[in-house]
């Protein structure tokens, strides 16, 4: 039996995202399966760990061919010739916005029911298994703040374009307060945002603690070396990477007006980002209280601990061959 894994991200799925799930895919299964596990990917963000072969595309669908048994699992792009096997789905799209433009997102929504009406089983989020998260040297974790903000600490922050200003003036006065070395990262979802986004900083005060990066640039590593991590808005693919947050011991702070699943507001803290001066004072509280951070850094292991205690469903399900 060959179980093929695409690794190649559909719609508005950052890449990271589903090459780290393919890790944390192959990861989970250890020895349990006497299956053949393929990754397939003709550039992959991640290391891949031991249990699996990392295949280009046009190898994989050559030896596709002469597999008689062999089941896909793909994230929305199936392998070339795969019709006739079985196929698994996992679904990290956002279920409503798949991609940018109301007529090119209302072809995607009728391409995203095809595929779920194709697959034999469609996992998502709480289908899996725990991320398998790689521990840094304090060499590497100074070479990525060096690559981020010139070497500086950073808040890292995922928000809309809308929200930066407001994000920016509560950084202010922060910033006045402390009066050292502290940066700000904003991830932006592509260049043309992360464009747009620079140009709301120009005449900026501090603005050489401001910095930006793109999904497609994001590595996991930005998550270890962050200082807090900062989330503004609830996206679907978020979840993973604030589980990959609490997993490195990175701070959370939500933002309280957003849709957040009532769960999810038990991995840090949540509050009104638009409250005159709250989120400064968290700032000032994570930066000048060590105890207090590692306590709240504690909050999400726990919650990802919880969350992760009854989920076997991708492991059981795909790889129970």
């Amino acid at each position: 039996m060959r179980i093929f894994i695409v690794s190649k991200a559909a719609w508005n799925i950052p890449a990271l995202l589903v090459d780290q799930t393919v890790v944390d895919m192959v990861a989970s299964v250890n020895d349990s399966t006497s299956s053949e596990i393929i990754v397939v990917a003709d550039g992959f963000r991640s290391t891949l760990p031991p249990g699996a072969t990392l295949m280009g595309t046009q190898e994989a669908e050559a030896l596709l061919l002469s597999s008689a048994n062999a089941s896909i699992v793909h994230f929305g792009i199936p392998l070339k010739g795969s019709e006739s096997f079985t196929q698994y789905f996992i679904d990290l799209a956002a279920p409503k916005q798949l991609v940018d433009g109301w007529i090119a997102n209302s072809l995607a929504q009728m391409e995203h029911k095809k595929i779920v009406k194709k697959a034999s089983a469609v996992y998502n989020y709480i289908d899996l298994p725990k991320p398998h998260l790689p521990k840094y040297e304090w060499s590497e974790l100074a070479l990525a703040k060096t690559r981020n903000t010139n070497g500086d600490s950073y808040f890292m922050v995922f928000a809309t374009l809308n929200e930066i200003v407001g994000i920016l003036k509560e950084f202010s006065i922060f910033k006045k307060w402390q009066q050292t070395s502290m940066a700000i990262l904003f991830v932006c979802k592509d260049t043309k945002e992360m464009h747009k986004a620079e140009e709301l900083v120009k005449g900026y005060k501090y603005r050489n603690a401001v910095f930006f990066k793109t999904y497609e640039s994001l590595e996991l590593i930005d998550f270890a070396a962050a200082y807090v991590s900062i989330w503004s808005v609830y996206l679907p693919y978020y979840t993973r990477m604030i589980q990959w947050a609490a997993g490195m011991g990175l701070p959370i702070l939500l933002n309280s007006q957003t849709n957040w699943p009532i769960a999810y507001t038990q991995s840090g803290e949540c509050f009104d980002f638009t409250e005159l001066q709250g989120l400064s004072n968290h700032f000032k509280l994570y930066y000048k209280d060590e105890v207090y951070k590692q306590t709240r850094s504690n909050y999400g292991h726990a919650w990802l601990n919880q969350m992760m205690s009854d989920v076997h469903t991708i492991k059981n399900g795909i790889f129970a061959q």
